[in-house]
């Protein structure tokens, strides 16, 4: 395709960022387009297995804190509807946090429309990656006595809160892949290898954080590189 199709498919504004980051080369602008589509499919494996086996991981250590593997169905109220999970609004009033309730109420409404028992394990799996993330949030951390931490083998070398604040960066880039947005490019919009790096290097110390055997086999998945290098090119 030439560059007046990649515009008429992808929109003028997508793909001038591209040609600005490139000279106004239409055809490094086009390559540029196909290797961020790359970054995004060599990321992506990494962030599916870190949202799995986070999310196994917290399944085990809450069962064992609750002492129920049904705890989503049967142990819920006991955190979802926890008077201890509030927020602020915009006056600083403190109002009710009903993000887990809402969440596993949406997961249920889908496997009833799909025709799907609701059981533990399904879910489990249905319950989206940011369900997972606001377990590490400075409240849920003190309603379950911080048995949620116990997932992560290899203690993060960060407060907490500069945990939540960095699966939740993982999640938004999550986000940003499944809409095909620009990924090669920092906040100011430029061409940044070194944030495209800061990704991989985001997931992989997190997976880290999990089980270092889980990072080293993951290794295996981990192409980004060899297309960090094919960006050097042009």
């Amino acid at each position: 395709m030439d560059i007046t199709k990649y515009e008429h498919y992808f929109s003028v504004s997508r793909i001038s960022r591209y040609m600005t980051a490139v000279g106004g080369d239409a055809a490094k602008a086009k390559s540029l387009y196909n290797l961020n589509i790359q970054l995004s499919q060599r990321l992506y494996p990494l962030i599916s297995i870190l949202e799995v086996a986070l999310r196994n991981a917290i399944d085990r250590e809450l069962s064992k804190h609750f002492n129920d593997n049904q705890w989503l169905i049967k142990k819920r109220t006991q955190f979802a509807n926890h008077p201890g999970l509030v927020f602020k609004d915009k006056r600083g009033n403190l109002q009710p946090d009903h993000f887990f309730t809402d969440k596993i109420h949406s997961a249920e409404a889908k496997l009833h429309f799909r025709g799907v028992p609701v059981s533990h394990g399904k879910l489990l799996a249905e319950l989206t990656f940011g369900f997972w993330i606001k377990f590490f949030d400075n409240k849920p951390i003190k309603i379950l006595h911080g048995a949620q931490i116990r997932a992560f083998q290899n203690s993060p070398k960060m407060p907490m809160a500069k945990v939540h604040s960095h699966l939740n960066l993982i999640v938004a880039l999550r986000n940003r892949i499944s809409h095909n947005e620009p990924i090669c490019f920092n906040k100011t919009g430029q061409l940044c290898l070194a944030t495209i790096e800061g990704y991989e290097k985001d997931i992989c110390n997190a997976l880290g954080w999990i089980n270092q055997e889980l990072k080293d086999w993951s290794n295996i998945f981990n192409l980004v590189n060899p297309t960090i290098l094919q960006i050097k090119q042009l």
